[in-house]
C-alpha cells in the first residue's frame, strides 16, 4: 500500500479499502438487470471514476473507502463496455488487443520498481489517461442496446466453475512470493518468476487466434481449468525448486490468457446482452470469487496451501464435465 496511506490507516483499514474494488465489481452488474448499458451510462461512469480518483488524495477513511467503491463500480461498466466491442469486432483475434494490458502491467512493475514515488499519484494519472482514451469508444456503432437479462441457469456449470477457478487463484496472488521466500527462493528470483507468467500470457495472446477457433470455447475453458489445477499441484510438490516453479508459471498462458478469451467468446455466443454478460463475468470472477479467494487462502495458508488450491480448481473442471 502507498506510504501515503500506511501512515494514516491500520492494516485492517487498508484491507477493507482494497476489498471495495472486488465488492463493487460484483454488486454493480445487478443494477443493470433493469438498466441498459449504453453510451450515456458509459460516459457517466467515466466522469464518476475521474472525480473519485481525486478523492484518493484525502486522508479520511470514509472518503477513501467511498472513492474505491465508486472507482470499482465505474470500471465494472467501462471495461465490459469496451471489451464487448473488442470481442464483437475481433472475435478470436481479441487476444492481440488484450496483450497491451499485459505488457503495460509488466512494464509498470519493472519501471516503477526503480523509482521512489507515491503510487497514489501514478494511480490517479493512469485512471485519468485511461478515461480520456476510453472516450474514443463513445461513438462506436457496434454496441447494441440490449435489454435482455441474464439467465445464469443456461450456463450454470460455467458460472460455478468460474467461481472455483478464481477462488483457486487466491493463494497465488496473495502468497506466491511469501510461499517461495519461505522455501528459500530469493526475492530477485521471485521477480523473474512473476515475469515468466506475464511473458507466457503475452506470447499466447499474440498467437492464440491461429488455433483457438479450431475448437469450441468450452474445450479451451475445460483445458485451462485442468492445467491450472496441475499448476497449483506443481507448486505444492516442487516447493523451492525454481526450474519446476518456472515451468508451472508458463501455464499462466492457459490459466489466464486462453481461459479469459475463451470465456468471453463463450458468453458472446450464448447471451444476447453481451455487455451485461461480461459485467457479470468480471463481477463474479474477478469480484466475488477474487474476494472469497483472498479470504479462503488466508485460512488455508501453510505447507499444503497449493494442494488445497489444486483441489478447488479440479472441482471446477469436474463440474464442467
Amino acid at each position: 500500500m502507498p506510504k501515503m496511506y500506511s501512515n494514516f490507516f491500520t492494516p485492517a483499514q487498508i484491507g477493507i479499502i482494497f476489498s471495495m474494488l472486488p465488492i463493487a465489481r460484483f454488486l454493480t452488474p445487478f443494477l443493470f438487470f433493469k438498466l441498459t448499458i449504453n453510451k450515456t451510462t458509459f460516459l457517466i461512469s467515466l466522469i464518476i471514476s475521474t472525480l473519485a480518483a481525486f478523492l484518493l488524495l484525502s486522508h479520511n477513511f470514509s472518503i477513501i473507502l467511498t472513492a474505491f467503491f465508486f472507482i470499482g463500480a465505474s470500471f465494472s461498466v467501462i471495461f465490459p463496455y469496451i471489451e464487448s466491442i473488442a470481442i464483437e469486432k475481433l472475435k478470436e483475434k481479441y487476444g492481440q488487443a488484450r496483450v497491451f494490458g499485459s505488457f503495460g502491467f509488466m512494464l509498470f512493475g519493472i519501471i516503477f520498481s526503480y523509482f521512489k514515488i507515491n503510487f497514489i499519484y501514478v494511480f490517479i494519472i493512469l485512471i485519468i489517461l485511461t478515461n480520456i482514451t476510453s472516450l474514443y469508444f463513445l461513438e462506436d456503432k457496434s454496441v447494441k442496446k440490449e435489454k435482455e437479462s441474464i439467465n445464469f441457469l443456461i450456463a450454470w456449470k460455467f458460472w460455478l466453475a468460474l467461481i472455483l477457478m478464481q477462488i483457486s487463484f487466491g493463494g497465488f496472488y496473495n502468497f506466491f512470493t511469501i510461499y517461495n521466500l519461505n522455501h528459500h527462493i530469493p526475492k530477485e528470483i521471485n521477480g523473474w518468476l512473476w515475469a515468466i507468467g506475464v511473458i507466457a500470457e503475452i506470447g499466447i495472446f499474440l498467437i492464440q487466434h491461429k488455433f483457438i477457433k479450431k475448437f469450441h470455447p468450452l474445450f479451451w475453458i475445460k483445458l485451462s481449468i485442468l492445467l491450472t489445477s496441475i499448476r497449483w499441484f506443481m507448486l505444492y510438490i516442487f516447493a523451492g525448486k525454481v526450474i519446476f516453479i518456472a515451468l508451472s508459471q508458463l501455464i499462466h498462458a492457459f490459466s489466464f490468457a486462453i481461459f479469459h478469451t475463451s470465456a468471453l467468446l463463450y458468453l458472446s455466443k450464448i447471451y444476447k446482452n453481451k455487455t451485461l454478460a461480461q459485467q457479470f463475468y468480471a463481477g463474479i470472477g474477478y469480484g466475488l470469487a477474487a474476494f472469497l479467494g483472498s479470504i479462503i487462502s488466508g485460512w488455508l495458508y501453510g505447507e499444503h496451501l497449493f494442494l488445497y488450491e489444486s483441489v478447488i480448481a479440479i472441482l471446477g473442471f469436474l463440474i464442467m464435465l
